[in-house]
């Protein structure tokens, strides 16, 4: 199990669109603001670990063309969210943050992340002793302790972020927004050229 949550975590931390999500949705609607980013991660990755359970994520895998177009959609979804996201710090009243923070969004964007679909793929199979029905209850495992961590990672962000503006540090919350918005349309144009 420790040998889990150490792979876990650095997919956990790792800045992506629920962090950045999570920072946007404190600063628009407080701490309760951080319930939105969190059921869609949530929701995301459940279906990761129930697609990945029944076999499904790896017939991705003997599939380039699926997998390619799960790729570049997302990869699209993280650009245009990180745009999204950008301009809004320039938007008087943020409006648009406002707009673009919904389960569904938040949803998709987990879905259509390459990161827990190659973790639920490769990753944890080949750290699992199992095989069959057991690995299934493994991903269960797995996936309940990834969920658990991830509600507790962004539970925290949302409380230091709520912290910091609370002490009007709105600042340092916009340079992190700002700056994690970067990296979401970094990242997303990253993949589109790794993988065209």
């Amino acid at each position: 199990m420790y040998t889990s949550i150490a792979v876990l975590l650095p997919f956990v931390v790792s800045p992506g669109a629920s962090y950045v999500l999570t920072l946007a949705a404190v600063e628009q609607a407080g701490l309760k603001g951080v319930r939105t980013v969190i059921s869609g991660t949530v929701a995301g990755i459940a279906i990761h670990v129930l697609l990945a359970a029944f076999g499904v994520s790896a017939l991705l895998l003997q599939l380039p063309e699926l997998m390619s177009a799960v790729r570049i959609v997302g990869s699209m979804m993280l650009i245009y969210i990180g745009i999204i996201l950008l301009r809004a710090l320039f938007v008087s009243g943020g409006q648009q943050n406002r707009q673009s923070i919904t389960f569904r969004r938040v949803f998709l964007l987990n879905l259509l992340n390459i990161k827990p679909l190659l973790l639920y793929i490769t990753i944890i199979p080949s750290l699992s002793p199992y095989s069959g029905w057991e690995l299934s209850v493994h991903y269960a495992v797995i996936g309940f302790v990834h969920i658990t961590m991830q509600i507790g990672w962004l539970t925290l962000l949302g409380w230091l972020t709520a912290v910091a503006a609370a002490g009007k540090l709105y600042s340092l919350i916009r340079i992190l927004s700002g700056a994690g918005s970067l990296f979401l349309i970094g990242m997303g144009f990253w993949n589109l050229l790794l993988w065209i």
